[in-house]
């Protein structure tokens, strides 16, 4: 798998509450089949997202990298996890990190006291 960071114009579909302002970046997921060269397959959902917002597909965007991490700069340390990642973003006071739903287990937090399980050599996305 190629690091995304090392793709032309790579994007990611972000929810157009995260574009106007009215929500906070929450739950980012990476679909397991992107459909075109630049589509990293990663999701990113707001806070205020509901399940009948997501079903519509107009209410999402697509996104550059860069434009992404402006809205949330410690996506650098998540984007090249493998297809079917699934993470939710803690961002209280003394905890800010990525973590694991379904485990409850910390992926990466700002701490430095978890690290990314990974790291990116040559573009190629490497286990650590």
């Amino acid at each position: 798998m190629r690091s995304v960071f090392n793709q032309p114009e790579a994007v990611v579909l972000a929810s157009k509450h995260l574009l106007d302002g009215t929500g906070r970046l929450r739950w980012v997921y990476r679909e397991l089949a992107p459909t075109t060269p630049q589509d990293s397959g990663w999701f990113l959902f707001a806070d205020n997202d509901t399940e009948a917002w997501n079903d519509q597909p107009d209410n999402f965007m697509p996104l550059i990298i860069e434009t992404a991490l402006a809205i949330e700069p410690s996506l650098q340390n998540i984007l090249d996890l493998p297809y079917g990642t699934d993470l939710v973003l803690d961002d209280r006071l003394g905890i800010k990190g990525w973590w694991d739903p379904k485990t409850k287990t910390p992926v990466w937090l700002a701490d430095g006291s978890v690290d990314s399980t990974f790291k990116i050599v040559n573009g190629e996305v490497i286990e650590k």
